[in-house]
């Protein structure tokens, strides 16, 4: 039987954007082997019963010298072992370390998929040039590297890391067009969360992410801020039923984390009510009627912002690489510029007030995500890429 064996910075990432694909090799009668830290039990679990879970940390922040160096010596001994046939790595560190020692232990077929730049690429700097380095040396050593949007393809090639002809372009990690369908839901379960958070005939704006300020976090809170003190002054009955919805986990490993008590300060002040980290994504988005990713810098193609699409919402995002993929300016939603919390409101305002704007959106939305981002699409791109008949 041949091996797989898909790397990446966190259980999270293997389970929510390679589940299809690692399944999609099981049934092609592949060993699939998912190599990433054990954070968190609810992803690992299913891993483990699915795949044959390979436990190997490894902390986000630069450690050359400590863990990075020990995550190499593990990857390392691991292949040496396991003799994968084929490795594919995802983000930063899998991407460079992982090749590096997968190469130097004797895998033939070697991946990476670029997901997205990381803060390293976000100001010039003694960081962006070790990473433009390391990369240097380590995609020179793969048999192709993929990338979700045509700008770091293009980054990367002018940096140098690497020429045209070992690129290939597969936009996203796809999203299952028929999980996330609002015909899907139940109304049951639609009124249990519209209970939850007392939002009975509301309009719903909803923003999912890490709380991050690249996520555009901040601007969210801003812009509900702008919307609601409109609403004292002008006593709009419209805006006066608005909930601004904040959903995801604290990141405090980033640079760019979001410090926990400023989340509590929009929270406690009614700027936005944050719920935390949550498991019912679809559920959520379908009690929602708009939805934002206000990034500050470019993303591989945010899966969020695709399943959002699916679920027929209209989109408001920035026109940074990866977000602007997804929004057809006008079509489906609005494309404005990062850091503007006063557009954002703006545009925001634009659909509370415009229903059938919003409909229109979103049924534009859900095609343009059946179109280009289908995860059997997206799965089988990456699997022909592997050549595994030969």
């Amino acid at each position: 039987m041949k091996k797989i064996a898909y790397f990446s910075n966190t259980d999270f990432s293997l389970y929510n954007f390679r589940l299809k694909l690692m399944q999609e090799m099981k049934k092609l009668n592949f060993k699939v082997y998912a190599c990433s830290p054990r954070e968190t039990s609810y992803f690992y679990e299913k891993l483990e019963k699915e795949f044959v879970f390979k436990e190997l940390p490894l902390k986000r922040s630069i450690d050359l010298l400590g863990g990075d160096f020990l995550y190499f010596l593990r990857v390392f001994w691991f292949c040496k072992k396991e003799k994968p046939d084929i490795c594919h790595n995802f983000t930063i560190k899998p991407c460079i370390y992982g090749t590096l020692a997968q190469k130097l232990a004797g895998v033939e077929k070697v991946y990476c998929t670029i997901t997205g730049l990381g803060y390293s690429f976000e100001k010039e700097g003694v960081l962006k040039k070790i990473v433009v380095f390391l990369y240097k040396v380590a995609t020179k050593r793969a048999e192709k590297i993929t990338f979700q949007n045509p700008d770091d393809r293009e980054l990367f090639i002018s940096l140098g890391i690497i020429s045209k002809e070992k690129t290939k372009l597969i936009k996203s990690s796809g999203v299952d067009v028929n999980y996330f369908s609002k015909e899907k839901v139940k109304e049951e379960e639609k009124g249990k969360i519209i209970e939850e958070f007392n939002i009975e005939n509301k309009i719903v704006v909803t923003l999912i992410a890490r709380m991050l300020y690249q996520k555009g976090v901040k601007n969210f809170a801003e812009a509900s801020e702008i919307i609601k003190k409109k609403d004292v002054d002008t006593r709009c009955q419209q805006q006066k039923n608005v909930e601004f919805l904040l959903v995801g986990p604290f990141d405090l490993e980033n640079p760019s984390g979001v410090p926990e008590e400023k989340i509590k300060e929009w929270d406690s002040k009614g700027f936005v009510k944050y719920i935390g980290e949550r498991r019912d994504i679809r559920e959520l988005l379908s009690i929602s009627d708009i939805f934002t990713l206000p990034s500050i810098s470019g993303e591989g193609v945010p899966k969020i912002l695709i399943e959002a699409g699916s679920m027929e919402l209209p989109l408001i995002t920035t026109s940074v690489s990866g977000c602007k993929e997804v929004v057809k300016e006008n079509t489906n939603g609005f494309l404005i510029e990062p850091n503007n919390s006063k557009l954002l409101a703006e545009k925001i305002e634009e659909l509370i007030n415009n229903e059938e704007k919003r409909k229109t959106f979103g049924k534009k939305s859900r095609e343009l995500v059946k179109k280009e981002f289908a995860d059997k699409k997206i799965v089988k791109e990456t699997i022909s890429m592997y050549n595994i008949d030969n």
